[in-house]
């Protein structure tokens, strides 16, 4: 029997459905080829739970840092052109494996990190002190996601 090596994006992708709250919406953008030609989905996912719509996009990375390299500017840039709209907003789900940490962190921080040209990545330490941790508890060998106080805060309109 052949080993067939999993696809980490897709079993995080599979995490966040599963964990997310019944009362909300979460759909998956269709993947198309055309993204490699600048054409677009802004995100992986957009989740509805009143009165917000929130794009969502999912990286899952080893290592201390989300390379630059990961986060195609064409998404940065539908992503920020969707959140000039009232009610609507936008970020990146970030999951470090190897620290087992999952934060969200809204496109705006993206952005003027991207702009400042310092790095050529974005550390687990910006994520920390810029972001929302999203906590999790492992079950058996997949996450379960706790994403009510997350939520809770575009509620409150506090992002």
């Amino acid at each position: 029997m052949a080993y067939k090596k999993k696809n980490m994006g897709k079993v995080f992708e599979k995490e966040v459905k599963d964990s997310m709250p019944e009362d909300c919406f979460l759909e998956r953008y269709k993947d198309d080829t055309s993204g490699f030609y600048g054409v677009s989905n802004p995100a992986d996912f957009r989740l509805y739970k009143y009165p917000v719509l929130i794009l969502l996009e999912l990286k899952t990375h080893k290592g201390k840092s989300l390379p630059l390299s990961k986060i195609r500017e064409s998404q940065l840039k539908g992503m920020l052109k969707a959140v000039e709209y009232y009610g609507v907003y936008g970020g990146y789900l970030v999951n470090f494996r190897d620290l087992e940490e999952t934060y969200y962190l809204s496109v705006g921080y993206v952005q003027n990190f991207f702009e400042s040209g310092t790095r050529k990545s974005i550390p687990v330490e910006f994520f920390r002190e810029n972001g929302f941790i999203i906590p999790s508890q492992k079950k058996r060998s997949l996450y379960r996601y706790d994403f009510s106080d997350w939520l809770r805060r575009y509620g409150d309109e506090v992002c």
